[in-house]
């Protein structure tokens, strides 16, 4: 059972927020760079980038429900989430650090293919020790609907802050140049922040889940993972953890081609991301708002509406000028597919808790962390097959020395095919996943009432037990008297009659 708790301290929300920025790092550099690090500093096929993805996808089916059970079921002195980041934090700092290791040209492709397989997947478990915990501790914390949100915005913000930090000084390390011993001194300092940022926050961060006395048996994965998929409250917001995401992911991944390609200018890309991280920062405290004036659902359709209609934009842009002004519409909607869903997650653990008597934020963060993980893979799988089968020409300018056949094609310049299909993944394939969202966000059954309602049972339910506890224990004397003056006067009756 959790400790009743209406507002969190400052110093809580700044955590929890560390402990989502560790995410954002990985999140915002590899969103923008990993595919064209793979692409063209790794200088790996695009098939074969595109079944790393898939392969580290279907671990992520499994790995963060995995641990998010465990962390259920952990119990040390220093709680049940915060060994996790103990032990997580070094890991995922030691994989993260892999991924950026530029093997020599001349590796075979398939090998290749598994050393970058094997470094996903160990900062894929990195990343799921951490994310897990952070998202699990909100409803642990917490029972107010808005404040829920106002710390998920907390979330959000640290995750912008960090990962937008991280970007820029990644940009500015390896330039426009790419060269391997950049992308490794660049790791190494991000590297550096998450393993400092997760130990801030096992180090700072407070649990208040209190054990019950009588602890229901556990039950297997497969059971819980059903139970799970019961809850049509979970369903939806788990969709649309994954399809604004994937909306995202997907512009993100190709936004460095389409500057490079498209628009003939790598370097946008430089002044692109802090506008666009920027301005979805500034927005999130409007979006928190808006979100506790009306409701969570609410902000995701407006948010959504925006989002979709700035990404179709991108699909005509010519010029720099016009990148960074839809540059700002797109950060002007940014947060919203990533702060409502995580605000909504503890609204859905209080149904969860209701409808099965336990509770599992373990496990259910582990399947909502899932969606988030499987967005990327389905980002970049999708990227990189679209790419292969358009045609995409590795350039020559990087790729030379790694024993490929290098197409005629003029270097660093793609066929016209390529180009069209990176301006739909960068627009109108994004938006269509923003479309599925939206309606995942309009059937969210949970809203302000809902909630208030539940709250409502769940705090009758505990004073109706705290009374029945009250009258156990005032009940125990007066029935232990009555016994007595029974027995006493079974006693003195025969004394009585001798007297009389």
């Amino acid at each position: 059972m959790v400790q009743e708790s209406e507002r969190l301290s400052l110093r809580t929300k700044l955590l929890l927020a560390l402990g989502q920025g560790v995410e954002g790092i990985w999140i915002t550099v590899g969103g923008y760079y990993v595919n064209k690090f793979f692409l063209e500093t790794c200088c790996l096929e695009p098939a074969l980038v595109g079944l790393i993805q898939l392969g580290v996808g279907l671990f992520d089916a499994f790995n963060d429900t995995l641990i998010g059970a465990l962390s259920d079921r952990t119990n040390t002195r220093w709680g049940r989430r915060r060994p996790w980041l103990l032990f997580g934090g070094p890991f995922l700092a030691a994989s993260y650090v892999a991924v950026w290791n530029a093997l020599p040209l001349q590796t075979p492709q398939e090998l290749k293919m598994l050393y970058y397989t094997f470094a996903y997947m160990a900062v894929s478990i990195g990343l799921t020790s951490v994310r897990v915990q952070i998202s699990a501790l909100l409803p642990e914390l917490t029972n107010d609907y808005n404040e829920r949100t106002v710390a998920s915005g907390f979330n959000v913000v640290g995750a912008n802050v960090l990962g937008l930090t991280f970007a820029v000084l990644h940009s500015a390390i390896v330039g426009t140049e790419n060269k391997p011993s950049s992308f490794l001194q660049s790791a190494a300092i991000c590297a550096s922040a998450i393993l400092l940022f997760t130990w801030t926050v096992f180090c700072g961060i407070k649990e208040r889940y209190v054990a019950p006395d009588e602890p229901l048996p556990s039950k297997g994965i497969l059971t819980e993972i059903a139970w799970a998929m019961r809850n049509k409250s979970f369903c939806y917001v788990t969709l649309m953890y994954l399809a604004g995401p994937t909306a995202v992911t997907l512009t993100q991944t190709n936004i460095a081609l389409f500057c490079k390609y498209v628009l003939r200018d790598e370097s946008i890309l430089m002044l692109l991301v802090p506008v666009v991280q920027g301005t979805g920062l500034f927005m999130i405290p409007v979006w928190v708002f808006i979100a506790n004036k009306t409701s969570k659902k609410h902000i995701y359709l407006l948010g959504g509406s925006m989002l979709a209609a700035s990404m179709v934009s991108l699909n005509f842009v010519e010029s720099l000028e016009a990148s960074l002004v839809i540059g700002v519409a797109v950060g002007m909607s940014l947060a919203v597919p990533y702060l409502v869903p995580i605000s909504m997650l503890p609204d859905v653990v209080e149904e969860d808790e209701e409808l099965t008597g336990r509770r599992r934020e373990g496990v259910l963060s582990g399947l909502f962390t899932t969606a988030l993980k499987l967005s990327v893979t389905a980002g970049s799988v999708l990227t990189n097959l679209i790419l292969e089968q358009a045609g995409y020409v590795s350039p020559s300018s990087s790729c030379t020395a790694s024993g490929k056949v290098v197409s005629t094609v003029e270097p660093d310049v793609q066929p016209p095919a390529v180009l069209q299909v990176m301006r739909w993944l960068v627009g109108p394939i994004p938006a269509m996943f923003i479309l599925l969202a939206m309606f995942a966000a309009w059937r969210f059954p949970i809203t302000p009432e809902v909630h208030a309602a539940r709250m409502a049972r769940r705090a009758a339910s505990t004073a109706q037990i705290a009374k029945e506890k009250m009258d156990n224990v005032k009940s125990e004397p007066q029935e232990h008297g009555s016994a007595h003056n029974e027995a006493h006067e079974a006693h003195d009756e025969p004394c009585t009659k001798v007297v009389l």
